[in-house]
């Protein structure tokens, strides 16, 4: 085994790869591509229960600062609205805009062909080995 090769590395390039091309896809839409991840996850879980900052929070593995600001400015954009609950009024849900609908049902068929593309180079058998290889990884390093 050649141990030039780090698989940390390839990895990393790849994710930051993927992760600019469904930006850019994003962007079309007036939203980054965090934005479009609490939209999809908005749009995906709201239905089923409220959700919370602190809902987006741990789904997204992204700190609470980040999350208040990146919420603020959907808000201010109107893809998103927080609104009070009766239970306790210090706690806002987050709910999803038309605006959000729409604009989350853009980018998602913008990932689904960027999907396509990925799957289209891969045969069946090399998807499930990659999708197994990589969950082994992940578990391998997990906390």
């Amino acid at each position: 085994m050649d141990d030039k090769i780090h698989i940390g590395k390839q990895i990393f390039t790849f994710c930051n790869k993927l992760n600019r091309k469904i930006g850019k896809e994003a962007s079309k839409y007036g939203v980054t591509s965090v934005q479009g991840r609490i939209l999809g996850f908005l749009n995906h879980k709201s239905d089923k229960k409220d959700i919370f900052q602190k809902d987006i929070e741990e789904e997204l593995d992204i700190r609470r600062s980040s999350v208040t600001s990146v919420l603020q400015l959907m808000e201010k954009n109107g893809y998103i609205k927080r609104v009070s609950v009766c239970e306790d009024a210090r706690l806002k849900k987050i709910v999803i805009t038309d605006k959000g609908l729409e604009t989350n049902k853009n980018v998602y068929s913008s990932i689904l062909k960027i999907e396509k593309i990925l799957r289209d180079e891969l045969s069946d058998e090399e998807t499930g080995m990659f999708v197994n290889l990589i969950n082994r990884l992940a578990k391998k390093i997990e906390d």
